[in-house]
């Protein structure tokens, strides 16, 4: 939404926006109410998140968050709290380029450099379900593009 703002003052820049110009800024209108409703729930939870998160992933691979002997649990809660943080914000503000290219590919980088792609890919391949529990569905719709966001860059 604000990258799209900020291009729309450019565009029309002398000139009246055409409604074609205006569609991105109704729609975002329509859809504000559950997007902050939706931020809200996912900020309140965000504890409950990242415990089912933790759960769910030491189910599916208890030796996710390990590298040899070290354990990078706290690690990865924190860069995974960091990360619904972001997203849930572009959520609320409808920009997944700001999200892509504010840090998701930084974020892509580190993973790569510190080969955590495992943990990375199971945490975003999760998140969904995880977060489908706390929201409504139409709620959890609006969230679904950043996740897959999330999800190509990320794994």
């Amino acid at each position: 939404m604000l990258s799209q703002l900020k291009h729309l003052s450019i565009e029309a820049d002398g000139r009246y926006a055409t409604d074609a110009d205006l569609n991105f800024l109704k729609s975002y209108i329509q859809s504000a109410r559950q997007r902050i409703s939706a931020y809200e729930k996912i900020r309140d939870a965000e504890a409950t998140l990242m415990e089912q998160a933790d759960t769910k992933l030491m189910e599916i691979d208890p030796q996710v968050f390990h590298k040899g002997s070290k354990d990078y649990r706290e690690t990865c809660h924190r860069d995974r709290k960091n990360t619904l943080r972001y997203t849930a914000t572009a959520m609320l503000f409808n920009d997944l380029d700001r999200l892509r290219d504010g840090l998701l590919l930084w974020q892509r980088t580190i993973v790569h450099a510190v080969k955590d792609e495992h943990a990375s890919t199971l945490t975003w391949q999760e998140m969904p379900e995880i977060l489908r529990e706390h929201l409504t569905a139409e709620e959890a719709d609006l969230m679904m593009p950043a996740l897959h966001l999330n999800q190509a860059l990320l794994n």
